[in-house]
């Protein structure tokens, strides 16, 4: 039994309509930010997921977000150099960083989580109190879910990988359709 709706293209896809939403959500976000509180949207999420769990190991803030160390050190670095974020060692372990707000931070977080309360709200004002609350119980079982699977960087099992010789050209498409279900288009 199919879990979804029929398909036609990628507009159809769960997948796409959701990056396509959280695009849009980011550009609107980065407008908003840089205009009133010279942050970008990466910046923001830094500090207000340092706000919500301080101390809070490096590690753990990369993990969240899903970026790479080299780049949240650069953000830490950034935020760091205009007096928002601090970073120590971890007493436990000397390895670890933990980040913190500093007084500057707390303040600009204080200022800004309102507005985004305020941009969330006018989102969720297309749903009914009811779609909301199971829109919210949706993606609090998708998102570990999928945290989960890029944990263990499993989206894609191995026969369905597409090798580099695969990747670009007109071929490529035809050579996936052809393992998976030993036709040719």
């Amino acid at each position: 039994m199919a879990r979804h709706p029929a398909i036609a293209d990628i507009r159809d896809l769960l997948t796409f309509r959701i990056a396509m939403l959280a695009a849009a959500n980011d550009r609107m976000g980065q407008d908003w930010l840089q205009s009133l509180y010279g942050l970008r949207i990466l910046e923001w999420r830094v500090l207000g997921l340092v706000a919500a769990r301080e101390p809070v190991g490096f590690g753990e803030v990369a993990r969240a977000l899903l970026v790479d160390k080299g780049q949240l050190s650069r953000l830490v670095k950034q935020l760091g150099a205009r007096g928002l974020l601090a970073a120590e060692p971890d007493g436990r372990d000397q390895r670890l960083v933990l980040l913190s707000l500093t007084a500057a931070g707390r303040a600009l977080h204080d200022r800004v989580l309102p507005v985004a309360l305020e941009r969330n709200e006018r989102v969720v004002s297309a749903l009914s109190a009811q779609e909301t609350a199971q829109l919210v119980g949706l993606l609090d079982k998708l998102q570990p879910f999928m945290a989960h699977r890029v944990e263990q960087a499993d989206l894609v099992e191995p026969a369905e990988r597409v090798g580099p010789d695969e990747r670009l050209g007109e071929g490529a498409g035809q050579a996936r359709l052809r393992r998976t279900t030993g036709k040719e288009r």
